[in-house]
């Protein structure tokens, strides 16, 4: 409880260097000694406006800025991880990070006016991380988990991107079949998902021209899948099923690519056998029309020039198949 100091807020900058803040300063500044923002630091403080970190912060422990309605902005700057309620119900409408990887369960929980945030090095979302808030776009280039309910009810958005990855939501193994595990955007109206990273640079690199327009159909399909035909409610669940295929079947494609690329390689293997035969067979008409008494073992010069070009093949293979196969 506040006591009646606490009513009204203390204006100038406040230095915290761990432990409790007062609950009325309007401005902070995190000290340079501080590599960890204690749990609850900042809870409950009507008043608090600004928050300045520095490059030496890894982590923001539970409830750490909970309940500070007053913060609209924060750059997380190096901090790593977002444990628990973290922001959950702040003012927040903007927040920067781009070392962040990890966030926890509800860390950012009905801050109905969170619109954007940019994490490029996102990698984990726990359940509920983002529930209740107002995002309308997201870019996860690196995420690879995504927890239930991590979204929900962020009735605006509309746009994802995201990685190719088959088990990018997270389902618990030890849930009831009869549990919803595909709501990590329920209640989301998401129309279009674009797939980032280097998945475009592989399908344009497939053999086959019917391999490449196939993989862009396939591609291209969920946005089409989204607008016509599935609820809020059912997103998740075909954005899952989506990667799923889309993964599928660009494995077997690469399957495909990488048999015509070690046909090839049998072709080009008996190409330079030939042209090391020919060179061979000159060599023995020359020295032959020149001294004819001396006999040279055909079956000799064979075995030097499929060994000679065994050897050219080593550099063909160590060096230029591993280029040409598809990542």
């Amino acid at each position: 409880m506040m006591n009646d100091i606490d009513n009204q807020p203390v204006g100038g900058i406040y230095v915290y260097r761990g432990g409790r803040a007062p609950n009325n300063i309007t401005h902070a500044v995190i000290d340079k000694s501080v590599k960890v923002i204690d749990e609850g630091a900042f809870r409950n403080n009507p008043f608090l406006h600004t928050v300045e970190m520095h490059d030496g912060i890894d982590r923001v422990r539970e409830e750490a800025f909970h309940l500070c309605h007053s913060l609209l902005y924060v750059n997380l700057r190096r901090v790593q991880i977002l444990d628990s309620l973290a922001f959950a119900n702040s003012g927040l409408t903007h927040v920067d990070g781009d070392d962040l990887e990890i966030i926890r369960d509800n860390a950012f929980q009905g801050c109905e006016n969170l619109k954007k945030i940019a994490f490029s090095s996102l990698r984990v979302i726990e359940p509920c991380a983002f529930e209740d808030t107002d995002l309308r776009e997201l870019n996860l280039p690196e995420v690879e988990q995504i927890g239930v309910c991590a979204f929900v009810s962020n009735s605006h958005l509309r746009r994802i991107a995201i990685p190719l990855k088959a088990n990018l939501f997270f389902i618990d193994p030890l849930a009831d079949d009869s549990e919803i595990v595909d709501t990590a955007f329920s209640g989301c109206h998401i129309n279009h998902v674009d797939l980032i990273g280097s998945i475009h640079e592989t399908v344009s690199s497939l053999h086959m021209e019917s391999w490449r327009n196939d993989m862009t159909h396939e591609i291209n399909q969920i946005n089409k899948t989204l607008e016509n035909s599935y609820s809020s409610k059912q997103n998740t669940a075909v954005i899952r099923w989506w990667l799923q295929s889309v993964c599928s079947r660009i494995e077997h494609y690469k399957t495909e690519h990488l048999k015509v690329l070690k046909a090839a390689t049998v072709l080009l293997e008996l190409a330079l056998w030939k042209a090391k035969l020919s060179e061979k067979d000159e060599d023995e008409s020359s020295d032959c029309a020149k001294v004819k008494r001396i006999k040279i073992d055909v079956e000799d010069a064979r075995s030097e020039a499929r060994g000679s070009c065994g050897a050219g093949m080593n550099i063909i293979i160590k060096n230029v198949l591993p280029f040409l196969e598809l990542k």
